[in-house]
Formats: structure tokens, C-alpha cells, sequence
């Protein structure tokens, strides 16, 4: 367990807060040493003290944002549940946290869409892709153990057409999953209020052999 934080590690979460908060409320755009200085009450060289740019800052602020996306996926209790179980959990727990922090969700988009140097996309991609790999484990089981055969079988829809028909491997099934969970953050953004993890977790449970 660590200790009591110490005075100057508390003036950074002040800082990261308070841009946190202006990045929120007015976009990346609006985030500038002297805004952050006067909203935290501190001068704008502290700022600069602790970040040594707008662009540290903000490095700083994304750090922040994509430190905890692992966090639900890497939980020690799901180690004991079975493939399917698990991967639910998973699922359920991504989404949950989408309607929880959407807000987040939105910023981090912003960074994705609208700071497109290496400097900032290469951070996030690198992210995306840790996040792809934290499923991969538990879809290889899934796709290893389903219907009793080296793959996915049955339909989303029924018997009917369209639907998930044939094989799919493992890393189809991670990139299935981690697609539907991207969705979901658009529609989370746009429509918080209507945004429905049940319904998008139906989706993966038709892909479940009964």
C-alpha cells in the first residue's frame, strides 16, 4: 500500500483536475497554462514547473485517461470464472463504465480526432491495441471450447439468415468484441441518456451455445 501523497504530487492532481474539468467544459482548445493557473489558483509557472508545456500538460492529462482502461479486463476475480462467464463480465464491465464516465470516453475521442501528431496518437494506439490484447486470452478459450469445437458456431439471429454463421477464431471474436465496445462509446457520447448496456450485451450472449 503507498503512502500519504506528497505536496507536490497533490498540486499535479489539483493541476490534472482543474484541466480536466476546462477540457470537459470547452475542449482541448481551451486548455492553456494561464486557464488552468487562474481556475486552480496557483501561477501559470508552476504549471509549467510540474508540465513544461501545454503539450506536457496534455500528454499528462491522456496518461491520465488511458491509465485505467485495463483495469475492469484485469480484475483477479475473473480468473476463476469460465471462458463464456468471463468474457460476459468483461463485456458488462466495459460497458458499464461507458455510461458511468462517458464524459472521459468524449475527451478521449477529442485526443484521438483532433491532436493527430505522433506525439499524442502513438500513446493511444498503443493503448488501443493493449486493450485488443486483454481480450484476446479469454476469446481463444471461448473459441476453443464452444459447441465443443475449434470455433464460434450458430447464428445472432436464429436460424434465419444474416447473423454470426460458420467459424470465427478467437482473435475474430476479440475484434468483434472490442468493435462492438468502440460503437458502443459513440452511442454512449451522442445519446447517453438512451444508452443501453443490456441490450448491446444481448448481442454477445446470442453467440453463446446452449
Amino acid at each position: 500500500m503507498g503512502g500519504p501523497k506528497r505536496p507536490e504530487q497533490e498540486r499535479v492532481d489539483e493541476i490534472l483536475a482543474t484541466t480536466y474539468g476546462i477540457a470537459l467544459a470547452d475542449g482541448l482548445d481551451a486548455v492553456t497554462a494561464r486557464r488552468v493557473a487562474t481556475a486552480a489558483g496557483i501561477s501559470p509557472g508552476l504549471v509549467f514547473f510540474h508540465f513544461q508545456s501545454k503539450d506536457g500538460l496534455l500528454l499528462a492529462l491522456l496518461d491520465v485517461l488511458l491509465d485505467g482502461t485495463l483495469d475492469a479486463l484485469t480484475a483477479p476475480g475473473l480468473a476463476a470464472l469460465a471462458p463464456w462467464d468471463r468474457l460476459e463480465r468483461m463485456v458488462r464491465g466495459e460497458l458499464e463504465r461507458l455510461a458511468e464516465y462517458h464524459a472521459g470516453v468524449e475527451l478521449l475521442f477529442a485526443f484521438y480526432f483532433s491532436r493527430r501528431d505522433d506525439l499524442f496518437r502513438s500513446r493511444i494506439e498503443g493503448s488501443f491495441g493493449r486493450y485488443l490484447e486483454a481480450f484476446l486470452p479469454v476469446c481463444r478459450e471461448v473459441a476453443a471450447t464452444g459447441s465443443g469445437q475449434d470455433g464460434i458456431h450458430g447464428s445472432a439471429s436464429g436460424s434465419g439468415g444474416g447473423g454470426m454463421q460458420g467459424r470465427a477464431t478467437g482473435d475474430d471474436l476479440a475484434a468483434t468484441i472490442v468493435a462492438l465496445i468502440q460503437g458502443a462509446s459513440i452511442q454512449a457520447i451522442r445519446a447517453p441518456a438512451a444508452f443501453d448496456p443490456e441490450a448491446l450485451l444481448a448481442t454477445i450472449q446470442a453467440l453463446r451455445p446452449h
